[in-house]
């Protein structure tokens, strides 16, 4: 959704670029997501005929949307970004079609850049040493409370 790692991120660079961004969280979290800017915020089981034609680009974090509710968001040659890519996925983007599979590379300047313009939450810092507890601990969890857990490794 759009307050995870890559939601977050991807919803931050879209603003940096002039767009106006929706999305979707759990229920619990949408007063966070509008504080970053997301209008509207929609909880993960909406109906996507409410909103039906209304964006440019799709982009589905989790690749958990079906492709007919992402077209059904869409404006007219609209774009639907998915960065799980199944095998299916990837079959279907060799066959003819709409379908097109990317790839890119790191451009170290580009990230450097919009590194400069997020906001990611840090509930905290841990040592390298201590990474496994923590990752433990995470892992019951689920989720760190109030941000990203960062593995601080040595001399950084």
């Amino acid at each position: 959704g759009c307050l995870g790692g890559v939601g977050r991120a991807a919803v931050q660079f879209a603003q940096t670029r002039g767009a106006s961004v929706a999305g979707s969280c759990r229920d619990t979290a949408a007063d966070e997501a509008r504080e970053l800017g997301v209008e509207p915020v929609v909880g993960f089981g909406f109906d996507p005929a409410a909103l039906a034609g209304r964006f440019d680009l799709v982009f589905d974090t989790p690749g958990m949307l079906p492709f007919a509710a992402a077209r059904t968001l869409l404006k007219p040659r609209g774009t639907i970004v998915d960065i799980v890519p199944t095998p299916a996925k990837m079959i279907r983007s060799a066959l003819p079609g709409p379908y097109r599979a990317m790839m890119g590379r790191l451009v170290t300047a580009d990230l450097e850049e919009v590194a400069r313009t997020l906001r990611l939450p840090v509930a905290r810092t841990v040592p390298l040493a201590e990474a496994i507890q923590a990752l433990t601990e995470l892992e019951r969890e689920q989720r760190p409370k109030g941000g990203k857990l960062v593995i601080a490794m040595a001399g950084s």
